[in-house]
């Protein structure tokens, strides 16, 4: 009764305390002054730095062209934009088409400062908040520029963009930039929690991804050099050195926007400038604007051999597949493949929609990004899997072999000769008794096992031998002197020497 009325008591009381803790609300953990003075830095130090930046290289540029400052705070706002891929209109022309080397340059720094406030023991709240932190910050710079911009509109020809879309590019930049940070940084931890086979889709998709960005920017330079007249021609035309170099910049930051195209035509794709469209199946020509690197892009109709550049996504096909059958064996291989070429295609489909937009009065640049992204799972998907399956069977028949072989060796070990065992009389003897030369026998001694149980066996003292081994034996020695031998005159002091047998003999206890 004492003891139910104890446990009676022990559960009021931690009824009590579960009432009282439910009663209290959970209070989250806040940062401490280190973390939050790094969450501010990840917030605004990449956008205040840019937003710096914008500023030096406007007034410039503006103080170069001997032009006044009016609208300079527009233009610093409709570049933090541009940076971002939001589509400006400026006097009444849409450009959609921006350049990409600014967006690369954004999402390199937001990675990196997410990154280097990361480890791989963080938890997942602070990761989650370093990311909502590297969005909410230019987040706040987009509002204030969408003002600036509305207001700067009365003074310069500058129409305000559409805010919902300036939101969603600045978010999906930053998200997408500070997703890759805080996931380079904990992968070590984040890694574990994956398939084997997705982990080791990483490295070989990232090589795919290169080898064909390297064949878009093999074609590019190769055009140039074919058509340097026309660049040349077209770089004359920023009558002096100023307006040359401003030419020469703006085709340095639409380089990558023009590999793109170039890789999407080497995979079979279609890239589209207003009216001029450049396949491997075939050109149409048409106008382009004057920008010298547009030079590089071939006019009429391609030839007949342009198909062949089709080996180009076999051979990078082949490679992923090579790269993949010899990290990841069996049937896991192919799986490691198609998660390879799925990430490449999603990656070179969302290069294609960002590197095309409106062009003004040129129309549309278009590089079928959906196409684009097809075209690319589908080649190394196949041309992949057929290399990761056949990488994988020789990998298993060598390893077949080498068992085969081991196993043979196995086998064969304990016919080599002194390999057999060698049956013991009674005890294994570690040192082998050395017998002296000069001691000839003398008689024969017959030794018989018998089992003494009633009696412990007294152990034999070692005779004048020069062995230190001692073998203690339980036998009885019947002496028989009428079996000497003729010639035997054996001396008092000599050790007799028994007669045992060859063979393995059965113990008796």
């Amino acid at each position: 009764m004492v003891d139910r009325a104890q446990r009676v008591a022990q559960g009021a009381r931690r009824r009590a305390v579960g009432d009282e803790e439910r009663q209290v609300p959970r209070q989250r953990p806040v940062p401490d002054a280190d973390e939050m003075r790094a969450l501010l830095a990840v917030a605004f130090r990449p956008a205040g730095v840019t937003v710096v930046l914008l500023s030096a290289l406007i007034v410039v540029t503006l103080v170069a062209a001997n032009s006044d400052l009016t609208g300079t705070f527009g233009a610093i706002a409709a570049s933090w934009l541009a940076i971002h891929q939001v589509p400006l209109t400026i006097d009444g022309t849409s450009l959609g088409v921006l350049p990409l080397i600014p967006t690369a340059g954004m999402v390199w720094v937001v990675a990196r400062g997410c990154a280097g406030v990361v480890h791989p023991a963080s938890s997942r709240r602070h990761a989650l908040q370093v990311i909502g932190a590297a969005v909410a910050g230019p987040l706040v710079v987009t509002a204030i520029s969408l003002a600036v911009i509305a207001d700067a509109s009365a003074v310069i020809p500058l129409s305000s963009p559409n805010a919902l879309a300036a939101f969603g590019w600045v978010l999906f930049v930053h998200l997408l930039a500070s997703a890759i940070g805080v996931t380079v940084a904990m992968w070590p931890t984040l890694g574990a929690q994956v398939p084997s086979w997705v982990r080791d889709a990483v490295r070989p998709g990232l090589r795919a991804l290169t080898a064909i960005l390297g064949a878009g920017a093999v074609m590019v330079t190769i055009s140039l050099l074919v058509e340097w007249s026309t660049v040349g021609s077209l770089l004359e035309r920023g009558d002096g050195v100023v307006g040359m170099l401003g030419l020469t910049i703006l085709s340095v930051l639409y380089l990558p926007n023009v590999v793109v195209g170039a890789a999407a035509a080497v995979m079979g794709g279609t890239a589209q400038i207003g009216d001029v469209s450049v396949s491997v199946f075939g050109n149409v020509g048409g106008s382009l604007p004057p920008l010298p690197l547009l030079g590089a892009v071939p006019d009429g109709v391609s030839g007949g051999v342009w198909p062949a550049l089709l080996v180009i996504p076999l051979l990078i096909g082949v490679m992923l597949g090579r790269d993949c059958g010899r990290r990841v064996a069996g049937q896991e291989a192919l799986f490691t493949v198609l998660t390879a070429a799925a990430g490449v295609g999603v990656v070179t489909a969302v290069l294609g929609l960002v590197s095309g937009g409106r062009l003004g009065a040129f129309g549309t640049v278009e590089l079928n990004w959906w196409a684009f992204g097809l075209l690319t799972f589908a080649w190394l998907g196949l041309a992949g899997a057929v290399t990761a399956v056949v990488v994988a069977w020789h990998r298993s028949r060598g390893a077949v072999d080498e068992d085969e072989d081991e196993a043979g060796t196995e086998d064969e070990e304990p016919h080599l000769p002194g390999a057999e065992e060698v049956p013991a009389i009674a005890a294994p003897i570690t040192e082998e008794p050395v017998v002296a030369e000069d001691v000839a026998p003398s008689r024969v001694i017959e030794a018989e096992l018998v089992d003494d149980t009633e009696a412990p066996a007294a152990p034999v003292a070692p005779q004048d031998t020069d062995s230190d081994a001692e073998v203690v034996v339980d036998v009885e020695v019947e002496e028989d002197t009428a079996t000497e031998e003729p010639g035997g005159s054996g001396d008092a002091g000599e050790t007799p020497e028994a007669d045992l047998p060859r063979g393995p003999a059965t113990p008796s206890d």
